[in-house]
């Protein structure tokens, strides 16, 4: 099922302290060399759920940082083009949903991906290219430096931008993320942001559940981030740039009116009444 991942070697992170004595200052810096080369990151995974996205795939795939990343994983949510072909030729591992699941579901696939190979990072990113990955080494830094086991990528904080998205959207995410907010209890600049940094290591508190039927589609990324905020996960918002892409023949979102609005909102009005957890 799986293909062969695209790997780098790792990096290092930082410096390891040494006691040393009478030792001359090329001694001491090749001792330092030593050090920078055994420290490693920790283990980064890229997951793009992708549904008939054609060539940006691969506009995706190559943009990937491959010295902080180590695996990128295309999850093809039943795609009737060639999309997964594009993404192999690229270079990414792919994922063959038998069928059209959601974005929820491919998401879910790629975080199961992290957990059994043993990564300790997972960014998402959009496979249509609205998240460009060249930024993912911003993402990364606070959780890097220890600071953060989630980082959010946000448009809207100073630093953030983005580029030739229609105004109607631009109201659409500001008006949810205001409800986010206030159903969460916790301020958010960027709500409805796809482009995210997560230790693996949060899937390991049991009272946040992925692995549930009604997070198949829209509702997965709403739950992850209300969950982490409200059980006090240390979350922090990074500001990207969401970089609508130029007309290609392709729609710029999947989503439906209606239908795919409500199923971005229903986790935040459930989890807030308590209707689910």
């Amino acid at each position: 099922m799986y293909n062969r991942a695209r790997t780098t070697p790792n990096l290092p992170m930082a410096e390891r302290e040494f006691k040393v004595s009478r030792v001359s200052k090329s001694d001491l810096s090749e001792a330092r060399d030593v050090a920078v080369s055994t420290k490693a990151r920790p283990r980064v995974l890229c997951v793009a759920p992708a549904w008939n996205e054609g060539e940006r795939i691969a506009r995706v795939v190559t943009a990937v940082p491959w010295d902080y990343v180590e695996t990128m994983v295309v999850v093809d949510d039943g795609s009737a083009d060639e999309t997964a072909d594009f993404a192999e030729r690229a270079g990414a591992t792919v994922i063959r949903a038998a069928g059209n699941r959601g974005v929820g579901a491919a998401i879910r696939s790629g975080i199961d991906f992290a957990i059994e190979h043993g990564y300790e990072i997972v960014v998402v990113v959009s496979g249509g290219g609205k998240t460009p990955p060249e930024q993912i080494p911003r993402l990364l830094e606070p959780i890097l430096r220890g600071d953060a086991e989630f980082a959010q990528g946000s448009r809207y904080l100073r630093g953030g931008q983005f580029l030739r998205m229609p105004f109607r959207r631009r109201l659409g995410t500001r008006g949810y993320t205001f409800l986010f907010s206030l159903f969460c209890g916790h301020r958010v600049s960027d709500a409805s942001s796809g482009f995210r940094a997560i230790k693996v290591s949060l899937f390991e508190d049991k009272r946040i559940n992925l692995w549930q039927d009604w997070l198949d589609r829209y509702e997965l990324e709403p739950y992850l981030l209300f969950k982490a905020l409200r059980l006090r996960h240390r979350v922090v918002e990074v500001p990207v740039t969401i970089e609508y892409p130029e007309t290609d023949g392709i729609a710029y979102t999947k989503m439906r009116a209606i239908t795919d609005w409500w199923r971005i909102f229903r986790p935040i009005l459930f989890l807030a009444l308590g209707f689910k957890r």
